[in-house]
């Protein structure tokens, strides 16, 4: 009888320190689905260990709560995923869920328990300054990448290195700056999926015939053309039996499918070589109204806003600095754009490069500055004349809720007018739908109307986001009605 008790009691012991490790388990892996924990678009697959090998079952990506499976793209729990991938008898999906660099989901979350912070590699190949690829520095805390001559180092520190701001959020001073070792643990840098969206059609195809051939070779009537401005691409061929133009070889300057493409890759050339401009006045009233209504200080800079529009290409040295601010909000409130490659795509459309299949040359940067400071920034791509896409625009958390995005957007919209450009489209989430709708006046675009744009443009769409578009206003004097009760950005 007592060796019953006794056993009976070491067992009610057991059952509860297993419940009370099953409990701290449960706390501990939902951290992963946290804020600060495994980043939208992480890749996720199941693995099981055979004698000789590990296999992999199923591949999707993390995604809000949950999992999103690669074969059915439908959103699963990590026991559903377990589930789909035939394996709901082991019951232990944080254990067999792994990442791209080969952790377990339970490993991730104990390095996120122990104070391990999770990271993308955000650097890829170009560096954050000047977009530039080449000989780079990569930050050993957040992995942004930097020329050295971009940061006006002699020599190539020893050790690990920190950027500037790493090393101001954490406290470790010059030394940490120019080199020298810290004891900040390395972060877990985390490999995301793709979350541009890819058609489910075949895009491109000459825009008049809607053919896909075409002469890689020799010059002929199959031979493609792509408007420098609008992106769209001819054959040879069909613009000359339309009456378009006729080519006798690839032209060796930029060339326009029409006059409208002509005049607009114009203005915003010479919008890109004017510079810093002072917005309007009523602007800027704005601006100072959203002061007022918070208690906030009015000083002499509220009345000398600026705005510009940059291109990557141009290679202005003075446009260098706003283009890598521009970037940097951008990596502030978006989480990172990754192709398969995994780089990300933010420096890449804002500086307008070409990367991972992804073509960005078209994109121009809005930025508006106060105080020699990039407050708000948005990426602006113009299909000529019928429709623009606005596909990222953000104001740094530090500036946000102050007038400064509706005056950048005010000075968007008034230079698509001025080239009368008839619709704006942007991508939006679904937490942002509301403030796009009634308060600038936006829509949803219809399925097909989107559908037959892909099939021309190159236009950028996110994953669980929805396209929204207007018509843009036609302004008599370059002014424009701004909504008096415009949210917090």
């Amino acid at each position: 009888m007592e060796l019953f008790m006794l056993v009976n009691n070491v067992m009610k012991r057991k059952g509860t320190a297993d419940a009370g490790t099953k409990k701290r388990g449960n706390f501990l892996h939902q951290s992963l689905f946290m804020p600060k924990g495994l980043p939208d678009g992480a890749e996720l697959a199941y693995f099981v260990k055979g004698q000789k090998f590990i296999q992999k079952l199923i591949e999707g990506y993390k995604q809000g709560s949950g999992i999103v499976c690669g074969c059915c793209e439908r959103e699963l729990s990590p026991s559903q995923f377990e589930a789909h991938a035939g394996m709901a008898d082991r019951r232990q999906p944080y254990r067999h869920v792994r990442t791209s660099n080969g952790l377990t989901l339970h490993d991730i979350a104990l390095s996120l328990s122990n104070g391990q912070r999770i990271t993308t590699d955000i650097g890829g190949d170009m560096c954050s300054i000047c977009g530039d690829s080449g000989d780079l520095l990569f930050c050993h805390e957040c992995c942004q990448a930097f020329h050295p001559a971009c940061l006006n180092l002699g020599h190539l520190p020893e050790g690990d290195w920190h950027c500037a701001n790493c090393a101001d959020e954490n406290g470790l001073g010059r030394k940490a700056v120019l080199g020298k070792s810290s004891r900040i643990a390395r972060p877990i840098v985390i490999r995301l999926t793709r979350v541009v969206k890819a058609p489910e059609f075949e895009i491109g195809g000459c825009a008049i015939c809607r053919e896909y051939d075409f002469s890689s070779t020799t010059f002929d009537d199959r031979t493609i053309i792509f408007c420098d401005q609008c992106e769209k691409e001819f054959h040879v061929g069909c613009l000359r039996d339309s009456g378009q133009c006729d080519l006798k070889e690839v032209p060796k300057d930029k060339w326009f499918c029409c006059d409208d493409c002509k005049r607009i890759y114009g203005a915003l050339q010479s919008s890109v070589s004017n510079g810093v401009q002072i917005i309007p006045t009523s602007f800027s009233n704005v601006i100072r109204r959203r002061h007022l209504e918070k208690g906030l200080f009015i000083d002499e800079a509220t009345d000398c806003v600026q705005w510009c529009i940059l291109s990557g290409k141009s290679h202005y040295p003075e446009d260098l600095p706003l283009l890598s601010s521009a970037a940097a909000i951008f990596q502030e409130c978006f989480d990172p754009i990754v192709a398969k490659s995994g780089c990300d795509l933010i420096p890449a459309m804002v500086y307008g490069r070409s990367i991972s299949g992804q073509e960005f040359g078209g994109m121009y940067c809005v930025v508006l500055i106060v105080r020699s400071v990039v407050v708000s920034a948005g990426l602006l791509r113009i299909f000529g004349r019928e429709i623009a896409e606005l596909p990222m625009v953000a104001t740094t958390r530090e500036h946000q809720g102050k007038g400064y995005f509706q005056a950048l957007f005010a000075c968007i919209e008034r230079f698509l007018s001025s080239l009368n450009v008839e619709s704006l489209m942007l991508p939006a989430a679904e937490e942002a739908l509301s403030i796009w709708t009634e308060k600038f006046g936006f829509t949803k675009m219809k399925e097909q109307q989107l559908m037959n744009y892909q099939k021309q443009l190159q236009v950028t769409v996110f994953k669980g986001t929805s396209v929204l578009v207007k018509k843009v206003q036609q302004i008599p004097n370059n002014s424009v009605n701004l909504p008096d009760n415009f949210p917090s950005e």
